[in-house]
């Protein structure tokens, strides 16, 4: 009787357990966070770095920062359809798409840009980073400008006035251009003292800017000129490393993780409906 009760209770605690994982406590404004959905990945995205939306195919975009590959994600179970090659083995920590070209971000500021159809890159070359001298793990495209917009992950300049600003670049070029005084004031932050982003996307539909801060464990959402709008807390049972965030055509939410020490997983927070 007391064995069948202890085996009862363990498995009591076991569906705890995983039911506490894949429902993390977090709210995040305009999404169903009891609804979200946690997709394992396969070994070669154990160190997945950078996720990315392909809205006209439907699928997913990634890079690990340690090859120079890009990989296809099924949109469905996110598994792996096929694998690009663009460059050497490196530091590589984000990815980015827009119309037929792609760019991946490598620590040190270089970018990659190379054409791609769907089913292959070309017309690689490397846009060099010419600013001032920084760690990133995250960017975004400003289409409209032809500009790249670098935020950095460590700097002395950003340590020095406790903030995180932009370095604005031109796409083709590299080189820094003028821009608005785009910047994150630490001292603004409820729940760190310092910033650390290691990924970074514009929501579709409302184009605010969402960065995922690893190290902190942080989500913020800013407007176009960098207010923090909202700041939210990411569990670490499930967050164990947030290296990428992204969002499909329909506005859900995706962040990638690393596995350190787990499971590398994607996970889906879905849109709220409007009734």
């Amino acid at each position: 009787m007391k064995n069948t009760f202890l085996n009862i209770l363990i498995i009591a605690c076991t569906i705890v357990a995983c039911n506490s994982r894949q429902k993390p406590t977090l709210e995040i404004a305009g999404y169903d966070c009891n609804a979200i959905t946690i997709f394992e990945l396969e070994k070669p995205l154990q160190e997945i770095s950078g996720l990315a939306y392909d809205r006209q195919r439907d699928e997913f975009l990634a890079v690990n920062d340690e090859q120079g590959n890009i990989f296809v994600l099924d949109s469905k179970t996110f598994s792996i359809k096929r694998r690009l090659h663009f460059g050497e083995k490196g530091d590589y920590e984000e990815i980015q798409l827009a119309d037929s070209m792609v760019y991946v971000l490598r620590s040190d500021g270089n970018v990659f840009k190379m054409k791609y159809d769907g089913d292959s890159i070309s017309d690689i070359i490397m846009i060099e980073y010419k600013g001032s001298k920084a760690e990133f793990e995250s960017f975004y495209i400003l289409q409209d400008k032809n500009r790249l917009a670098l935020i950095p992950k460590n700097s002395k300049r950003g340590f020095s006035n406790k903030e995180t600003e932009t370095y604005k670049l031109d796409a083709s070029t590299g080189m820094p251009v003028k821009h608005d005084n785009e910047r994150i004031d630490w001292n603004k932050l409820s729940n760190a003292s310092v910033l650390h982003p290691s990924a970074v996307a514009i929501h579709p539909l409302t184009k605010e800017i969402y960065i995922v801060a690893s190290i902190e464990k942080l989500l913020l959402v800013l407007d176009p000129q960098y207010n923090v709008l909202a700041e939210y807390k990411l569990p670490a049972s499930t967050f164990q490393q947030p290296e990428g965030v992204t969002f499909d055509n329909e506005g859900n939410l995706y962040i990638s993780n690393e596995a350190n020490g787990g499971k590398p997983t994607v996970i889906q927070f879905p849109i709220q409906k409007n009734n």
